[in-house]
């Protein structure tokens, strides 16, 4: 039977329906999926098929083509098929091997499964046609083939010819069609796509896969484009650089690559065997990654960047010459010219000053040894810092400073391991490599405001660095190696210890710097601080100058300090002033006491001097404070109540229960004071300390607060020109506290003659310097009751109560 069949171009064939068989023959095929107006070759070796094929093979035959749900069945029933495939017509059969056949064929129909007829002697069924419905406009079509044109433009498995093919094309369905066919969709994407009828529907799928594949492509060309692009250049340098080595050692050029100049300097060097072992490894990976295309990339600048470090690292001596020279060195030491210039930087700190000159002297004696790993604590401005520069000189040795304060990352002391990205070595090996010596005068400053956080502790790895038993073989993590921190003179600095955990505050030596006193400050400003800024404001000294008398007044009233710090800013601001008026009036301008109301303005501070006015209540203690000590007095009253005790100041805690415990104290042994006792349950106390925006606490004022009650009680006023400090306990024990030195020297500056310490801090006086102690005299106590009948003698004689005065 001859069907009427018309092609239009490219388009989908056209059949009349009438000429639509009812029943067909029917091949299932296994991974394949035929479409309307596509022509495809498919091999047909089944036995069933190739019978249908040699009885109904004439070009020009109809047959139906529906796939497999499992392409490897081999027995086909209807339920194994999708329900939707194609009528094709067959142009062409070609036989093949082992009695299968090629045949050409072309799909011209959607059709769908209605049932199967018969397997015998292979499959026949009946169909039905089905029809797509609606289509799209013009413009839309131009843009879908639009679509399509692009995304073959970048899908290099299409040659360019498909794009003549595709203009030919004016059907949108057959359009599709050709798109789905040839994309890389699964067969069940397929028959999705072949079941739809809305040509609509049909074009809106295509184009979303489409745009998502054409997307695709354009990173995977613009990827493939910068591969061969680098390749490219790569193989170029690679090529150039071959040349140029070539040429090099034809012309005798001796100049060396970099890889031959690193390799040079790291054979002259003398390191360790450990190190010399993993140098060698890593040199040899160097030039391997040098010696390719690009240098080597990343990896060849990561190792360039190690093996840098080991050349610029100081190591330290590994051979006897080496050894006998570092002896040679230490055996020259001058200890008079080190305290010499000890002295000349730096007034007092004798306690630091003694520490350092006992270690050049033992190695003097003894030979290279462990140096010391001392931490200064002191308020701020005392010298901390400048003092370890001054011993740096000293003992001729390079200085390096690695500030630690708000350092929170262990990987800052201890380094990046290499495998991370922009890794560096720690501050330690760091600033080891930026001394250029093994045995620098190395200070950690601000070791108490180092934090921790989820990176590591910092506090815990320098627990490594600050261990003289363990410091000759730390190990950074961007190093590697054991590298010896044992030759370097570690100093820290602090404010305050109570930050410091007790595992690191163990492994220092601690030095306590105190403050100065008046004469140390004047004599630190006439010797230091005024030269200097002579020097850096180019003024002669008959321009700038000031007396002793003009100094120690700028101290007194314009600096509240342990330090010289605002002495310092106090004095520059002095020097610019006078700068300015030289330059606008043209004349000299000199410095007094008188005028430094006019240079620095109003005093900014005013000092408390001993006072003696005969009030009972009243009584004079000592104080530290972060800046250095202050005099504190103490002042008590009572009033009819029921024997409370009010305190105000804004004392803290540990104050308040000394006075409850004076307080208590001063109940227990009320008959021996000869007070009376009715008074306890009939008045309560108010005590406070002047100076309520202060915060205060401690317990250093202990024997002050029961020395001003007991006052109040008794009527008799406190002994005059005397101030006392120490911490009682219940039984009347005077207990030692800290900060005598400054506490001594605000008793001298606040012209008190007389001081009251604990018999335990006998021994801190007598180490304070001699010209402090000169015009101060100690007194030393144990119990309570002696130390009240120095302040309060009347108060043991009989005497009237003091419930018959004034107010009471």
């Amino acid at each position: 039977m001859k069907h009427v069949i018309r092609y239009t171009d490219q388009n989908i064939t056209e059949i009349d329906p009438a000429e639509i068989p009812e029943i067909v023959p029917l091949i299932p095929l296994r991974n394949a999926i035929v479409f309307p107006g596509i022509i495809l070759p498919i091999f047909v070796g089944r036995s069933e098929s190739v019978q249908l094929i040699e009885q109904h093979g004439k070009p020009g035959s109809l047959i139906g083509l529906f796939t497999q749900k499992n392409p490897e069945a081999e027995t086909v029933k209807g339920e194994d098929l999708f329900p939707v495939g194609s009528l094709a017509e067959i142009h062409r059969v070609l036989p093949m091997g082992e009695g299968g056949y090629q045949v050409f064929l072309q799909g011209v129909q959607k059709i769908e499964l209605a049932e199967i007829v018969t397997d015998e002697p292979y499959l026949k069924a009946r169909i039905k046609p089905a029809f797509e419905v609606g289509d799209i406009g013009n413009d839309e079509f131009l843009e879908f083939q639009a679509h399509v044109i692009r995304y073959i433009e970048y899908n290099p498995a299409i040659p360019d010819e498909v794009i003549s093919f595709i203009k030919r094309i004016t059907n949108a369905a057959s359009l599709a069609n050709q798109v789905v066919f040839f994309s890389g969709r699964t067969i069940e994407e397929k028959i999705e796509f072949l079941t739809l009828s809305s040509v609509a529907e049909k074009i809106k799928l295509v184009q979303s896969y489409l745009i998502d594949e054409t997307q695709r492509l354009v990173m995977e060309k613009e990827v493939r484009e910068k591969v061969e692009k680098d390749a490219s250049k790569m193989q170029r340098d690679f090529y150039l650089r071959k040349q140029l080595e070539t040429i090099r050692k034809e012309l005798g050029d001796s100049e060396e690559s970099d890889a031959d100049e690193l390799e040079r300097q790291l054979r002259e060097m003398t390191l360790p065997e450990h190190v010399r072992k993993a140098v060698d490894k890593e040199l040899k990976r160097y030039k391997r990654l040098a010696e390719g295309p690009q240098g080597g990339g990343m990896e060849a600048s990561q190792i360039r960047n190690w093996l840098d470090l080991i050349v610029e690292l100081p190591w330290p001596q590994v051979n006897e010459g080496d050894r006998a020279a570092a002896a040679s060195r230490v055996e020259k030491l001058d200890l008079a010219e080190a305290r010499r210039i000890l002295d000349e930087d730096h007034e007092g700190l004798q306690e630091v000053k003694e520490r350092i000159l006992e270690h050049l002297a033992v190695e003097k004696k003894a030979g290279p040894s462990k140096a010391p790993i001392l931490c200064l604590v002191g308020p701020p401005g005392v010298g901390k810092t400048s003092l370890a520069q001054s011993v740096a000189r000293a003992l001729d040795r390079k200085f390096v400073r690695a500030a630690l304060g708000g350092v929170r990352d262990e990987a800052e002391i201890r380094g990046h391991r290499r495998t991370y990205v922009g890794a560096l070595p720690g501050k330690i090996i760091s600033s080891f490599r930026k001394s250029g010596s093994v045995e620098p005068v190395f200070l950690l400053d601000e070791i108490d405001k180092l934090g921790a956080s989820y990176q590591g502790d910092p506090a815990a790895a320098l627990l490594e660095v600050l261990d003289p038993e363990q410091n000759h073989g730390f190990e950074d993590h961007y190093l590697g190696l054991a590298y010896d921190l044992s030759r370097a003179l570690f100093f820290c600095t602090a404010n305050s210890l109570e930050t410091i955990p007790a595992p690191l505050l163990d492994r220092m030596e601690i030095v306590s710097l105190s403050g100065y006193t008046m004469e140390e400050k004047i004599a630190i400003a006439e010797r230091h601080l005024i030269p200097r800024i002579r020097k850096d404001l180019q003024l002669t000294e008959e321009q700038f100058s000031l007396d002793r008398k003009t100094i120690a007044r700028v101290i007194e009233d314009y600096t509240r300090e342990a330090g010289v710090r605002s002495l310092k800013r106090r004095l520059e601001s002095i020097a610019r002033k006078l700068v300015l008026k030289v330059e606008e009036k043209k004349e000299a301008f000199s410095v007094s006491e008188a005028s430094l109301v006019e240079l620095l303005g109003r005093a900014k501070y005013y000092r408390d001097r001993r006072e003696f006015n005969g009030i009972p209540g009243v009584a004079t203690g000592l104080a530290w404070t972060p800046v250095g000590g202050d005099i504190l007095f103490i002042e008590s009253t009572a009033f009819q109540g029921k024997g409370g005790l009010k305190l105000s100041g804004r004392l803290g805690d540990v104050m308040k229960e000394s006075a409850q415990a004076a307080f208590s104290f001063l109940r227990a042994h009320a008959s021996e004071l000869n007070l009376n006792e009715k008074l306890f349950e009939e008045k309560d106390v108010h005590i406070h300390i002047p100076g309520g925006a202060v915060p205060k606490d401690g317990p250093s004022a202990g024997v002050t607060l029961l020395t001003a009650m007991t006052s109040l009680f008794s009527g008799v006023p406190v002994a005059e020109d005397i101030a006392m400090t120490g911490e009682i306990s219940l039984r009347g024990r005077i207990l030692p506290v800290g900060g005598i030195k400054e506490k001594v020297l605000a008793a001298r500056a606040a012209g008190i003659n007389t001081v009251l310490l604990p018999e335990r801090n006998r021994a801190d006086f007598e180490e304070i310097p001699e010209a402090i102690r000169e015009n101060i005299a100690a007194e030393y106590y144990s119990d309570m009751m002696q130390l009240l009948r120095r302040t309060v003698p009347a108060a043991f004689e009989k005497r009237n109560p003091v419930d018959s005065r004034d107010g009471w």
